[in-house]
């Protein structure tokens, strides 16, 4: 982990007093002049840390949808790490598995600076979303970690109707929907073990448009996305994004423990709104039409291509409301 991440985690951990930069120094064994720069580069990146002379730094945690002592309570076995602006908690929960972190270990944030999606996609972040990653255990058959995205989906789309009383719709294979529009997206990594050449750990990054403006997403993908709600005057008072969290994490940890079972797979089916529509799939090398005719047991899309022919899909893009 680089310097500025490093201290980033142990103000984070010690949001309560003030850290010396002297004493900054000494744990990660590198230079006052180093922990400054490290400092500036996280206000830099939006963190807000308070100085003080004789007393040293502190992290200011900012006004957020998130409360982390609520999280704590609520999820009592996960360690959480909050931030108000990171990169991207992928890749910070990734560093975190390279250090040997245990999981399941969650960390989040209430916005990025660099979100990625699937394909190496930048995934827009602003405030007022709901982003982080959940490091889980691998599956006992790597066969089985392209179910994790599946499952993630279905515990997302069930926390949010239950904490929010939302219904959501799920497109194959990752992204969830709302009224047409994109409200949330899942990215699964593994993380491989360089001794062994094995899965060490998968982390499960999630982003929910929560009560994000609709002026905070860059024009391009204004008409492609919404919200749960469409500012935070409008989120009820009995809804909490720290209890939708906490449900949406106990859920897919439950689905990861028994993924071989596959009890999430007939409501990833009913919340599907590509099945029984036709489609565009997009690839490296062309487009093509197809119709959408069934999820199978491993969650890969099957469909019918216009010459009759039934292909079953392990990856890929698709576009839904096609014309005939």
């Amino acid at each position: 982990m680089n310097t500025s991440l490093s201290v980033l985690s142990y103000l984070s951990r010690h949001q309560d007093t003030y850290v010396s930069g002297q004493q900054l120094a000494s744990e990660f064994g590198v230079s006052r002049s180093a922990i400054w720069k490290a400092i500036e580069s996280l206000r830099d990146e939006g963190h807000l840390i308070d100085a003080v002379t004789n007393r040293g730094y502190s992290l200011v945690q900012q006004e957020s949808l998130l409360d982390k002592a609520k999280l704590e309570k609520m999820l009592p076995q996960v360690p959480i790490h909050l931030f108000d602006t990171i990169d991207s908690t992928n890749r910070y929960a990734k560093q975190l598995v390279s250090e040997g972190c245990t999981s399941p270990t969650l960390v989040l944030a209430h916005s990025q600076s660099g979100g990625r999606g699937r394909l190496g996609r930048e995934f827009s972040s602003p405030k007022g979303g709901i982003y982080f990653s959940l490091i889980l255990a691998p599956p006992s058959s790597v066969s089985l970690a392209s179910l994790i995205t599946c499952a993630a989906a279905v515990a997302t789309a069930r926390a949010i109707e239950e904490v929010c009383s939302i219904s959501c719709g799920i497109k194959w294979v990752n992204d969830l929907f709302l009224d047409g529009r994109k409200v949330g997206g899942i990215l699964t990594e593994g993380v491989l073990n360089v001794e062994s050449g094995t899965l060490s750990s998968v982390v499960v990054g999630i982003g929910i448009n929560f009560s994000t403006p609709q002026q905070a997403y860059p024009p391009s993908l204004r008409p492609i996305v919404t919200s749960l709600y469409a500012k935070s005057s409008l989120v009820p008072e009995d809804v909490d994004a720290s209890s939708l969290v906490a449900k949406l994490v106990t859920t897919l940890i439950g689905y990861s423990n028994t993924l071989s079972e596959r009890a999430f797979l007939p409501e990833y089916r009913s919340r599907s709104i590509v099945l029984g529509k036709n489609i565009l799939i997009s690839s490296q090398k062309n487009q093509r039409k197809a119709l959408a005719i069934a999820i199978d047991e491993e969650a890969h899309l099957v469909v019918e291509t216009e010459d009759g022919k039934r292909e079953i899909l392990s990856s890929g893009e698709v576009s839904i409301g096609l014309d005939a």
